[in-house]
Formats: structure tokens, sequence, C-alpha cells
């Protein structure tokens, strides 16, 4: 989990932002973002407290209290959600006006009982011939680069529809 970033996201701040106030290296708050708390130095605490002007005890205890809760990473357009694919983050949040885009992609996949029957039927042939099949569609799409990887990244996870405005992606190597 990216708890870095869905830190930041809960307090409007990306990564560049705090790498913009503080000069710290981008570098450093990508190696930092997907490791425990416990991990975190002491200059990368300041650099977020600094950023969003809080003190570095109450950003230690948000880190904290985030990190056991194992939030969900919010996505409401397809910037943050290629940042949360990007990450293989486990559980997704689609919330707004975007979870409409993401129900069209939804209708699109097979449910369990029928993914089950096919690669079955098949001995599992199935989902390798529909991974090359959507690679060379995606060659000759005229579609945007952005969405031709929200595409490809999106299959990786299963939907579960929260409510009438919300749906949930949780990756599919969860369920085993």
């Amino acid at each position: 989990m990216s708890l870095l970033d869905i830190y930041l996201q809960k307090n409007g701040k990306k990564r560049y932002d705090v790498f913009k106030e503080t000069g710290i290296s981008q570098q450093m708050l990508a190696s930092v973002n997907n490791k425990s708390v416990s991990s975190y130095s002491v200059r990368t605490i300041q650099a977020i407290a600094k950023t969003l002007e809080k003190s570095e005890g109450t950003v230690l205890d948000e880190l904290l209290r985030l990190e056991t809760e194992n939030a969900y990473f919010e996505v409401y357009n397809a910037e943050d959600l290629l940042v949360a694919l990007k990450n293989k983050e486990p559980y997704i949040i689609i919330k707004g006006e975007y979870n409409k885009e993401i129900a069209e992609l939804a209708k699109s996949q097979l449910s369990e009982t029928e993914t089950l029957g096919l690669e079955l039927g098949s001995a599992g042939l199935v989902s390798v011939l529909a991974e090359v099949i959507l690679h060379l569609a995606d060659l000759f799409s005229s579609k945007d680069i952005d969405k031709k990887k929200i595409e490809s990244q999106i299959r990786k996870y299963k939907f579960k529809k929260v409510n009438g405005n919300e749906f949930l992606l949780y990756l599919r190597q969860l369920d085993f």
C-alpha cells in the first residue's frame, strides 16, 4: 500500500507538492511510499509536516493511524486512477463523476462464474489468448495513452459496486 500517497491525498496534496515546498527529492518520497511508517526518516516526516502546515508529531500520529486502518486509495479522475494503478494499490475507491466511466469498464468484465468456466474449459489458455488479443487491440486503438494504460492495468482488479456513487476495485490476487 502506498501509505504516503493516501495520506497526502487525504490532505489535498501530492508527493510533488512536498518536493516543491521542501526540496526533498522525489526519489526519496517514492522510496518511502511503500514502506511502513516506522521506516520514515525524520527528514521525511519534517518535510511532510512543513508541506501540510502541521506538527511532526501530528503527521506521525496520523500516518500511524492510517497505517493500521488499511485505508483505501480514493480516486476522482483518470490521473488519480493512474497513480493508484501504478502503485498497485490493493483497494481503490472510485468516487464522484468519474464513477460513470468506471461503470462502463465494469460492464465489460466477465463475472467470476463466467471467467472460471472459460478458464477451466480451456485449461487456462483463454487468459493467455485474451491478453494477446487485448494487447493487439491496444496497438491499433485510437484511444489516448492514459486510457489505454488504465484499461490494461484495470484488468488486474475486480469491481464491486459499493453504492450508487462509488465503485470498489480490489486486486484479483487478494481473493486467493
